[in-house]
């Protein structure tokens, strides 16, 4: 017989710091999957959370966590790439069956723009920073950008605390960003977000002085390529396909997701003076609110084929 003792770096007083502060648990489910047999077995949960004397076996710290989880009646999510059987097969091999309070499909938020682990603490009707999120290191990534406020990793039920995320946003940078995706000018986000103008914008020059970028156009364009903004809402708002465009408009616009101006006048031939007008027109063809706002549409939408220009290019 031995005590519940710090196994894998992770102690009983560990798991209670990480979870007396959060709402809610997230968990990736490929987590489980990863753990070994030889550390499934162990005392009955309760028993185990109240770090009673348990068998010689610990079960390991992913488990152990999901115990103390259940018995402090944190409400747990599951986060499986799909549902169905083979899930349901999996929990019942687990000793903590009955700890989770909803699961939710990743690749079927991730099909509709959404963050997996946001999607995970709406489905228990939280907010992501008020949960604890369990990741693998393939989705640490979707974890960190969900802005929880603490990722654990796991490997093989072992679990280490994620290095601070320096490429994430706030809460405040995702919704001012989230905005302007969806084409309102900076008066208009604060109108929407009850924040003033200037918090807006500055909120906006942290994201692009951070990720390298001297316009919130490409900015906003890498912050969706690198899944960092929730696009679901961008989804929803927007049409069901583009409208046929010009090749000229459909160049245009493919450019200004990772190139400034200058670069998309001088690679199409477009003389500067006239690439604003350009750009304008090609907005207009998309039946966008701003520039931002037309590559969003074309990021998320995808391009249709580009139709000859009548008359030739505009």
């Amino acid at each position: 017989m031995s005590t519940l003792r710090p196994a894998d770096g992770i102690s009983a007083r560990d798991l209670d710091r990480h979870l007396i502060t959060r709402e809610g648990l997230l968990v990736d489910a490929s987590a489980l999957i990863q753990l070994p047999a030889s550390r499934l077995s162990g005392a009955d949960p309760v028993i185990l959370a109240a770090g009673a004397p348990g068998p010689a076996t610990v079960p390991a710290p992913l488990l152990r966590l999901l115990m103390r989880a259940g018995s402090m009646a944190i409400p747990c999510a599951l986060i499986a790439e799909r549902l169905g059987r083979h899930v349901t097969a999996m929990l019942a091999s687990q000793r903590v069956t009955n700890v989770w309070t909803t699961s939710v499909s990743a690749a079927e938020h991730r099909e509709q723009g959404a963050n997996p682990y946001v999607a995970a603490a709406r489905a228990l009707g939280l907010s992501a920073e008020s949960c604890l999120a369990v990741a693998t290191d393939p989705t640490l990534r979707e974890a960190r950008a969900s802005r929880v406020r603490r990722v654990l990793v796991s490997h093989t039920g072992s679990l280490r605390v994620a290095a601070k995320n320096t490429d994430g946003l706030s809460r405040h940078e995702h919704d001012v960003a989230l905005q302007l995706a969806l084409g309102h000018t900076y008066d208009g986000v604060a109108e929407q977000l009850g924040c003033s103008t200037g918090s807006a914008s500055n909120a906006m020059s942290k994201v692009m002085r951070r990720r390298g970028f001297g316009d919130r156009t490409r900015a906003i364009a890498d912050l969706i390529l690198s899944k960092l903004l929730d696009t679901a809402e961008l989804r929803a708002a927007l049409p069901d396909q583009l409208p046929e465009l010009a090749p000229r408009d459909h160049q245009v616009l493919t450019l200004l997701a990772t190139h400034d101006v200058h670069t998309v006048a001088r690679m199409t031939g477009i003389n500067p003076s006239n690439v604003g007008g350009v750009i304008t027109g090609a907005t207009n063809a998309v039946g966008a609110k701003t520039r931002t706002h037309a590559v969003v549409m074309v990021l998320l939408l995808g391009f249709p084929s580009p139709v000859a220009a009548s008359g030739g290019a505009r």
